[in-house]
């Protein structure tokens, strides 16, 4: 089956379809439903999650859709208020920056075994953002293209438009479907400047490129009537804005309830304009944020304690607690945002890097987490640079996760706009909301221990005896006068009694 979108906050999916569509009601209420005569219609899947990060005039926007339906490419249209810089992300970073939020635990059990079913592992301005198309004037019926990209399984058009007529024509061409009724808004987008980045996504089989003896080429195109279903790659786009603004007027074109989980790491605590404050359901400071993605994992013994725990359980905890695997990727995306900033530019060069070998695989129809993890791993030191370099920055900026389905009547004729909000305290914790179940935390047996935690296994009787008889010659020079004089204080004290005795 092929997968869906999921409602992104400032996306409308434009279905790359060659045969004609018509609409009709989605029960899922996710994104515009598309038929293909008597076919199942897309729908969209997943979370509809979002990251937003915006300090001092720069501004990133991190999606990842999914969707399902008998479908082999769709698209997307997105409006920004200047050119993007693109780049690939990890596609675990939700489920990373949940646990950047709430990092997992890792349940050891002394003396006791789990039985089934038991909890166990584990605003301002800046740099301003000039409109798109102040240089040249485009003509009401003129689409510029200013750069194509492909950025892995994406092909990427930054375009600039005239009117939104001049836009849909573009689409038409292009194999996208406009959605009815949207040109009132992106008219809206077209007068303030706005550019709009069509994203062409394509889902090829994994069975036609996979290794086999004998094999001469590859096939990575679908069988007809072929289906998909799951996320695609997740992307970032980095730009500049002189406020901080999500634009979800597009998304007001899906049937149904707006869902939206958005991720809002700013230099202080906030909230949507408009949109009522109990929306807002976690706010962690960034000094947590770097405990979280530092320090070892919670970690809660049940049955005992660090001292009942058994030799093997000990040695295992360092591989156990070790952050990375689970919120390492958010870890990296709050750093390298944090070190735009601070540089003023909107790519890494390690970005770049990495779109050009998500490039060379492309070409080789070589696409997958294999590949991405060489790819992780070919840039690994560069981004632990970047890390060392810019991750204190996040002392300074708050996370805010805003949950809940979004008005209709209030997205229609705005984009998302922010003010300044502290929720309250007893609301602002993980038995309120669990970033990682999105529900209360249930409550859990056992003793929790934070941080570092001396887990030391005692030397064995070997060792310690080794380890007595290699004294360096600074100590046992010491040992030797202390005997010399302990001895010579010895004789002295019997010459003194043998005097005595003499002379009584």
């Amino acid at each position: 089956m092929m997968t869906v979108l999921r409602p992104l906050l400032l996306m409308s999916p434009l279905l790359l379809l060659a045969a004609a569509m018509t609409a009709n009601a989605d029960p899922c209420g996710m994104v515009p439903p598309v038929f293909v005569g008597n076919e199942i219609p897309i729908t969209r899947v997943g979370d509809q999650a979002t990251y937003v990060f915006y300090k001092n005039g720069i501004e990133t926007v991190v999606i990842r859709p999914g969707f399902e339906g008998k479908v082999d490419e769709f698209g997307m249209l997105i409006p920004f208020p200047s050119i993007p810089s693109l780049r690939k992300v990890s596609d675990n970073i939700f489920p990373h920056i949940t646990k950047a939020i709430d990092p997992p635990e890792v349940v050891v059990y002394a003396n006791v075994f789990p039985r089934p079913g038991l909890a166990g592992g584990v605003g301002g301005g800046g740099f301003g953002g000039a409109p798109v198309n102040d240089s040249l004037t485009l003509q009401k019926n003129e689409v510029r293209v200013v750069k194509e990209e492909a950025v892995g399984m994406y092909e990427v058009a930054v375009l600039e438009a005239g009117s939104a007529a001049a836009l849909k024509k573009w689409v038409d061409e292009h194999g996208y479907q406009f959605p009815k009724g949207m040109e009132n808004a992106c008219n809206d987008y077209v007068e303030l400047g706005w550019c709009f980045v069509a994203v062409k996504t394509k889902v090829g089989q994994k069975s036609g490129v996979a290794p086999k003896p004998g094999m001469r080429k590859v096939n990575a195109k679908l069988p007809a009537n072929a289906t998909f279903d799951g996320h695609v790659q997740a992307m970032g786009f980095r730009f500049f804005s002189k406020e901080l603004v999500v634009p979800m007027r597009l998304s007001t074109f899906n049937k149904g309830d707006l869902h939206n989980i958005v991720y809002l790491l700013t230099d202080r605590p906030n909230k949507i304009r408009s949109i009522p404050a109990e929306y807002v359901v976690r706010q962690i400071s960034g000094a947590e944020l770097i405990k979280n993605v530092t320090q070892p994992l919670p970690l809660r013994i049940v049955g005992g304690t660090v001292k009942s725990l058994r030799p093997f359980q000990k040695k295992n905890l360092p591989k156990q607690r070790d952050p990375v695997p689970h919120n390492g990727a958010a870890r990296d995306l709050f750093a390298t945002d944090l070190l735009a900033v601070q540089e003023g530019r909107l790519s890494h060069p390690h970005e770049e890097s990495e779109k050009m070998l998500l490039r060379i695989g492309e070409r080789l129809d070589l696409r997958g987490p294999e590949i991405d993890k060489l790819n992780e791993d070919s840039l690994a030191k560069k981004r632990e640079k970047i890390v060392a370099k810019s991750l204190t920055q996040l002392k300074r900026m708050t996370l805010t996760v805003i949950d809940g389905n979004f008005p209709r009547e209030i997205l229609q004729n705005q984009n998302l706009t922010f003010s300044t909000y502290r929720m309250p305290q007893r609301r602002n914790t993980a038995t309120f909301y669990d970033a990682k179940t999105k529900k209360p935390a249930a409550k859990q047996q056992g003793r929790m221990y934070y941080g570092k935690i001396s887990t030391l296994m005692p030397a064995s009787p070997t060792k310690q005896v080794a380890q007595a008889h290699n004294t360096t010659p600074a100590i046992t020079g010491v040992l030797a006068l202390f005997s010399c004089v302990l001895i010579g204080s010895v004789l002295v004290t019997r010459r003194r009694i043998q005097a005595r005795s003499a002379s009584e």
